[in-house]
């Protein structure tokens, strides 16, 4: 084993000298505060514990706001396709009242060809007794 020392087993843990322990090459140890230096940034689990609720609560209030934001472009869009409903409806409305004045209309002109045609036959009809009697 290249680079580790062995301690004894019979050797007690108070009794080890620094630098008898097996270190990796390359290592720092902790001193000057840490690595990189800490310099005493250290904190107990009650701060940790208060840092991260924070955080949460934060975390909280950006979802809120962030349904907030969707919930006004849902409103936002609901008003928009009922604007597009109503346009809709009244296209509808004119639709039906064209295809009702185009029957009306349709009525109209079958009625004065009726007309036109029954007079015309009437015509030839009257014009044909009229021809034949006068021979």
């Amino acid at each position: 084993m290249q680079g580790n020392k062995v301690i004894e087993i019979s050797t007690r843990v108070n009794q080890v000298k620094p630098g008898t322990l097996p270190t990796k090459n390359g290592l720092r140890d902790n001193s000057n505060g840490g690595e990189p230096p800490m310099d005493n940034k250290y904190v107990t689990h009650q701060e940790l514990e208060l840092s991260n609720e924070k955080i949460l609560h934060h975390i909280d209030n950006k979802f809120a706001e962030i349904n907030n934001n969707f919930v006004d472009m849902q409103r936002q869009m609901d008003g928009r396709f009922n604007e597009v409903d109503k346009q809709f409806n009244k296209l509808e409305l004119k639709i039906n009242d064209v295809k009702n004045t185009a029957n009306h209309n349709k009525e109209k002109i079958n009625w004065l060809l009726y007309t036109a045609i029954g007079g015309i036959i009437i015509s030839v009809i009257t014009t044909i007794i009229s021809n034949l009697l006068t021979k």
